[in-house]
């Protein structure tokens, strides 16, 4: 059986461009233990991370699809 890792390479090594912890944290004005644990559990990923906060703003937007 092949590799599994081989075939679905992890998403977030795809996505693109990346925050650092701390212009995550300035960029949606978060305190530090909040931005750490999004950080932590979503990753780097600026697109991932930007959809989160933007779900989190507002939640209904993306219910409707």
């Amino acid at each position: 059986m092949p590799d599994q890792s081989k075939l679905f390479p992890d998403h977030r090594r795809l996505s693109g461009e990346r925050y650092t912890i701390e212009t995550f944290r300035a960029a949606y004005d978060l305190p530090a233990q909040e931005a750490k644990r999004l950080y932590d559990k979503f990753g780097p990923s600026k697109r991932e991370l930007d959809l989160l906060m933007r779900a989190r703003e507002n939640p209904a937007q993306f219910l409707n699809f």
